[in-house]
This record gives structure tokens, C-alpha cells and sequence, in this order.
């Protein structure tokens, strides 16, 4: 069968991302993943969140799940067996096997899982993406580490380009533009940016003018080369939907 763009970009994604997470877990903990403030449990729920995102669309890329088929329980059991020998092997190369990060695992699966349930891959990327800019932007010092790199400014640069980007792919499938097309794709990233910057202070986290700046910096320029009158013709219910 003919791989279609959306089904080999995933598989790209996964083939990276499993053996990356499974290194960094074999290894002694990294510096900046001790600096960085964030939960070992958030990690790990994050971690898991994505592997099951990524997993789902690698079996079944253009659809949301449905619990009546046997692929969703099979992505189940697959990451649940792999969440326990990850756990189990890193006992036996110096780190701890925690059944509390077991269970942060599999709350990261029950998320993907959930929100697959609800949305298709358009929105479910959505959710996706809020979730890992929250968590960065607040529960996290991360972006603060490297200041002479400006990692900070870079991360809200892309991150929002990135959120603004997948809007729009969102909106164009779904047929929903309006008669402001070049102001309505603004409106949702901008709407985020506002919110997590309010939300920052109760973490005790700050975004600076110059975070906010370069945010919608990556919103408006994303807007400005993406944002296009959807066509008339019918998009492919596969290769693009």
C-alpha cells in the first residue's frame, strides 16, 4: 500500500522520537532535565502523552479513535508493555525503577488516549500543542537556562508560528473562514499567547515583552505566508483532511 505525505511524516516523527526517549531514559539524568524545574513526573507524562499521539496516527493517521475497534486496544497494550520493560531496564543500567513514574506513564496514555477520542488530527494537534506550551511556559524554568542563547525567545517564536500554523491547516479543512480571512487566523494564537502569559504569573513565571513580541512575531508571519483562501475544489479526505 502507497504511503500517503501525512502517514510517512508521522512514521518519521515516531522513528525518531521512540528511540530518543528510550536513550534519554538509559542514560545518567541529564543536567539541564535536573535545572530545569519541571516534575520527573510531568516528564514522564508528557513524555507519554506524545508517544501515544504519535503512535496512534502512525496506525491510524486519518481518523479519531474508536474504542470498538482492535487497533486502539492494541496501541494500548503495546505502549502499556513498553512503559513496564522501559521502567524495568532502567534498574539494571543505574537508574531507579519508580512505579510512580509507571503510573505517570500510563496517566500520559490515558491523555493521548482521551483526547484521540474527541478529536481528529487536526484539532487533536491543537490540543497537543496548547498542552506542551503550557507546560513549557509555566511549568518550567527550562526556557531560562540559557539566556546568551536567547532560548527563551526562540521557543515563542516557533512554538506560536507553530500553533498558528496548525490553525490554520485546521481552519482551511474545515471550511471555516470568515469574510476578515487575513484577521481571523490571529485571533485563536493570539488568544493563547494572552492566556498563558496570564496564567505564567500564578506559576510564578514571567513572559517578558520581548517573549510576547517574538510570539506574535511567528503568529503574524506564519499568518502572513499560510494564510490562503481555501479552494474550492474538494480536499482529499486522506492526503489532506
Amino acid at each position: 500500500m502507497q504511503l500517503l505525505r501525512r502517514h510517512k511524516s508521522v512514521l518519521l516523527a515516531l522513528g525518531i522520537y521512540w528511540p530518543a526517549i528510550f536513550w534519554l531514559t538509559h542514560i545518567p539524568v541529564p543536567d539541564i532535565a535536573r535545572q530545569s524545574g519541571m516534575s520527573d513526573k510531568t516528564m514522564h507524562v508528557l513524555a507519554y502523552f506524545a508517544l501515544t499521539f504519535l503512535t496512534w496516527f502512525a496506525v491510524s493517521p486519518y481518523e479519531k479513535i474508536r474504542w470498538n475497534k482492535p487497533k486502539v486496544w492494541i496501541v494500548w497494550v503495546v505502549i502499556v508493555l513498553y512503559a513496564a520493560a522501559d521502567e524495568y531496564l532502567q534498574g539494571r543500567v543505574g537508574r531507579s525503577a519508580d512505579v510512580v513514574d509507571f503510573a505517570s506513564d500510563l496517566f500520559g496514555l490515558a491523555m493521548g488516549l482521551g483526547v484521540l477520542s474527541i478529536f481528529s488530527f487536526w484539532p487533536a494537534l491543537l490540543a497537543a500543542a496548547v498542552v506542551f506550551i503550557f507546560a513549557i511556559s509555566t511549568l518550567s524554568n527550562v526556557l531560562e537556562l540559557y539566556q546568551h542563547y536567547h532560548v527563551s525567545a526562540v521557543f515563542h517564536f516557533t512554538a506560536y508560528a507553530a500553533f498558528a500554523l496548525i490553525w490554520i491547516q485546521h481552519q482551511q479543512r474545515a471550511r471555516s473562514f470568515i469574510a476578515v480571512q487575513r484577521l481571523f487566523p490571529l485571533i485563536i494564537p493570539v488568544s493563547l499567547l494572552l492566556v498563558i502569559k496570564t496564567a505564567a504569573v500564578f506559576f510564578d513565571r514571567t513572559i517578558g515583552w520581548a517573549d510576547a513580541a517574538a510570539a506574535l512575531a511567528g503568529i503574524c508571519l506564519t499568518v502572513l505566508f499560510f494564510s490562503r483562501r481555501p479552494e474550492k475544489k474538494t480536499l482529499s479526505a486522506c492526503g489532506d483532511s
